[in-house]
């Protein structure tokens, strides 16, 4: 588990930089931080809408889930940072 933020710094294919420059990726912590928003919002609203539980459900739930997908969106929010600002687009005719 502590090796979910290593990252390959060069695409093996086309050789084209994962790192466009130096801390390119602070922005992907508010794209992480969206994620997580998004998760808090559903495990409260499926737990309010479904059980209706006490408090110290709610408290234990939500810390959880959003430990258990840290890694998750930590992988996702700077694959989506890099595409939406990074200026990389796929291109199938690179082998």
């Amino acid at each position: 588990m502590a090796k979910f933020a290593e990252m390959n710094s060069n695409c093996q294919h086309c050789g084209v930089s994962f790192e466009p420059e130096p801390g390119f990726y602070y922005g992907a912590m508010f794209v992480s931080y969206a994620f997580n928003v998004i998760l808090l919002i559903a495990i409260w609203l499926f737990l309010f809408l479904l059980f209706d539980p006490s408090d110290w459900v709610y408290i234990m739930a939500i810390p959880l889930g959003s430990v258990l997908f840290t890694p998750l969106f930590f992988r996702y929010s700077r694959i989506l940072f890099l595409h939406m600002f990074g200026g990389i687009n796929f291109d199938p005719t690179i082998k």
